[in-house]
């Protein structure tokens, strides 16, 4: 249960949250105290839920001399505000308090927190006071909204074509076979388990056998930018013979940061699961399939 303090112009904050993961078409439920060292008429206090997409893309621009010249520029976009007007109007004495319980709805889509560089959503909490003829005084303080492993579930985020199957086929040259996970989607945070089938069309020696879950970040804008994060990275085999079929298990962890499967206004990501084959003095072969990632199981 998530709780902050501040002061801001002679207000003393006190705001607490129920929960500190925020899941979409809920309601999270908190408590707002306010102190003051002065006298005040505000015409209300509220208590909203907002979030801030940013994501980077190239400009160009020619000086006097008609020079031109690249940079990369974040822009951000204010995605979405839900106020809940809390006391209308607000009337204290010197160290007057003042105390109230809220509901705050979360959008039904979102969408949720992305934690990137490239392309990324913050969520924030602020409790405001209006004041007449006077500073306004308020706290902000960031939160996280969750992707459900439901809504990726029943479509409401576009993923790939194999993203939510728990086995999936490979294919790299003349190696195939098969790659199943457990859970699908994978959760942030949480443990996964699977296996790697690989059929070799000859025999061959690798060097070693390791796996990785890779998130591309892409800004959809034009000359966006584009990363990707190696999420989770592990090894399968030490060096071996391949002859035949081979299974090898796979186990992990995803790390806690806030990298789901995502559609913003003007980002996206793309999940994929790496089984790399690495052999000596040639290129390494790559068995590749869609992953999706969500950032909690509860509905």
């Amino acid at each position: 249960m998530p709780d902050w303090t501040a002061s801001d112009h002679g207000v003393d904050w006190w705001l607490e949250l129920e929960r500190g993961l925020l899941l979409p078409g809920r309601l999270v439920t908190g408590q707002v105290r306010i102190v003051v060292d002065r006298a005040i008429g505000a015409r209300r206090l509220v208590v909203s839920l907002s979030a801030t997409e940013h994501w980077k893309h190239r400009v160009t621009t020619t000086d006097a001399h008609r020079n031109t010249s690249t940079h990369v520029v974040t822009s951000h976009d204010d995605v979405i505000t839900v106020p809940v007007i809390v006391a209308e109007p607000v009337e204290l004495d010197p160290g007057g308090t003042l105390e109230r319980e809220f509901e705050l709805p979360v959008p039904p889509l979102g969408p949720a927190s992305l934690e990137a560089e490239v392309a990324g959503l913050e969520w924030k909490v602020r409790a405001h006071l209006d004041i007449e003829g006077g500073f306004d005084s308020d706290i902000e303080r960031p939160v996280q909204v969750a992707q459900p492993t439901g809504l990726l579930r029943v479509g409401a985020v576009r993923v790939g074509a194999f993203g939510l199957y728990e086995a999936a086929d490979v294919e790299a040259g003349e190696v195939t076979g098969s790659v199943a996970l457990e859970p699908m989607p994978l959760v942030c945070g949480e443990p996964f388990h699977g296996s790697v089938t690989i059929r070799p069309a000859r025999v061959g020696r690798l060097q070693e056998i390791r796996a990785e879950l890779r998130l591309a970040v892409q800004a959809t804008v034009s000359e966006g930018e584009r990363e990707e994060i190696t999420v989770w990275a592990g090894r399968l085999s030490d060096a071996v013979q391949l002859s035949g079929e081979r299974r090898f298990e796979i186990n992990g962890r995803l790390p806690p940061t806030a990298l789901p499967t995502i559609e913003l206004p003007h980002g996206r990501t793309d999940a994929t699961f790496h089984v790399v084959l690495a052999k000596a003095w040639a290129r390494d072969a790559h068995l590749v399939r869609d992953v999706a990632i969500a950032t909690t199981r509860e509905m």
